[in-house]
């Protein structure tokens, strides 16, 4: 890997550039979005204009919000994440991550239900978690051809100046990460996400030069949402819900909405199924209690991530049974009629997305798309909703 950043700062530059064969962004970078916002359903399509078709494909130019452009002169072959959506998105084009800040919530379950060889010895980490623990000394080890991290990220938990991203990128490769967790509305988060998953996703095949694999992504996810769109019942028949992130505790009384929207990639999987936000317009700085969440009375709780980071007995023992045995929590219409119900969250790629789809499909609407079985793993092939070996078949390159 070339270990210098290269931008693309005049209008000759670009025009150059183009004539060498690059095929990176140099207009809106949110063109590639054919998303309805209409109702509730989603089906990300994109507009697929970032399609390399010459033979040696380098130079090429990736632009990702919220970083500069930047130019390959090689195809990169390693990268480290952060504990976001670009780990799955990785592990979809079969890229096996080479440093990550850790993998404690990580989707590995899904992994390992298709036998994808997800190895955590071949990891570096580069912090101790989340957010803190960052040390430039673990990003030289890992030596990253590319940082599918954003310096915003980062820079929420160092004190590092430009000199020091800078130094790191020299040594190692880009950051080219960005934000796809949090809706818009979020009190975390003032600016909205620049793009949808899989908007995202098309740039990092983009800059993994793989673009035939994300197409046939395309093509899988596409399939999925037309059956689920199917299957819906009319927009004013569509139950409500009470999205929670960050750790569902019925005990402590204190619970963290998270919004429903488009470019909130951590409750796509309502989303995306046409449910309605309990909360909508009425979004709370911080933690409600009960008070706050019995006077929305939403048909159905939420627990975002739960699906990812708890098994279905640990489910039921930590978030169900304590609803249940709660005195407030018993109230909840939620509770009552059996409506607590979990989905994938913060690593939400393309594979947890699938997984997280069909299982709030048929948590929600049983008698269309059939019954939960409570694990990940216990839908039975005549059941499923997407096809798994189809899907291993994309991520080993077999199109």
């Amino acid at each position: 890997m070339v270990r210098r950043r290269q931008l693309l700062t005049s209008s000759a530059s670009l025009i150059a550039a183009g004539f060498a064969g690059c095929t990176g962004t140099t207009g809106d970078p949110t063109e590639s979005t054919g998303e309805s916002t209409d109702t509730g359903t989603n089906t990300e399509t994109t507009s697929g204009t970032e399609e390399t078709t010459a033979s040696d494909p380098t130079p090429y130019t990736v632009q990702m919000e919220p970083n500069e452009s930047y130019t390959f002169e090689e195809i990169p072959e390693t990268y480290g994440v952060g504990t976001s959506p670009f780990i799955d998105m990785g592990m979809a084009l079969g890229i096996h991550p080479t440093a990550t800040t850790g993998l404690e919530r990580a989707p590995l379950k899904f992994y390992d239900l298709l036998d994808l060889g997800f190895d955590e010895s071949q990891i570096t980490m580069i912090a101790s978690d989340a957010e803190s623990g960052y040390d430039k000394e673990n990003f030289y080890a890992a030596d990253a051809d590319v940082w599918l991290i954003s310096r915003t990220n980062i820079g929420r938990y160092v004190n590092w100046d430009d000199s020091d991203f800078e130094d790191v990128e020299s040594r190692t490769g880009p950051f080219l990460g960005t934000t796809l967790r949090f809706a818009p509305q979020s009190a975390v988060q003032e600016e909205p996400n620049p793009y949808t998953m899989y908007e995202a996703f098309e740039k990092v095949a983009k800059i993994f030069q793989r673009q035939q694999q994300f197409q046939a992504w395309q093509s899988l996810h596409d399939d999925l949402m037309s059956t689920i769109e199917d299957g819906l019942p009319p927009e004013d028949e569509r139950p409500t819900v009470a999205a929670i992130w960050r750790g569902v505790s019925p005990d402590s009384g204190q619970f963290r909405i998270a919004p429903l929207h488009r470019l909130g990639n951590n409750t796509k999987s309502y989303y995306r199924l046409g449910m309605q936000d309990a909360f909508e317009g009425q979004y709370p700085d911080g933690p409600v209690g009960y008070e706050e969440l019995l006077r929305a009375d939403p048909d159905y709780i939420g627990a975002v991530g739960t699906l990812t980071s708890t098994t279905h007995e640990e489910f039921v023992n930590t978030v169900i049974e304590p609803f249940e045995n709660n005195e407030n929590g018993q109230q909840l219409r939620a509770v009552q009629n059996g409506n607590v119900i979990r989905s994938g969250g913060q690593y939400m790629g393309p594979i947890v997305d699938m997984f997280s789809t069909e299982a709030v499909a048929k948590q929600v609407y049983p008698d269309e798309f059939g019954e939960w079985p409570g694990a990940v793993g216990g839908v039975s092939e005549s059941e499923q909703l997407f096809d798994r070996q189809r899907l291993i078949d994309i991520v080993n390159g077999d199109l």
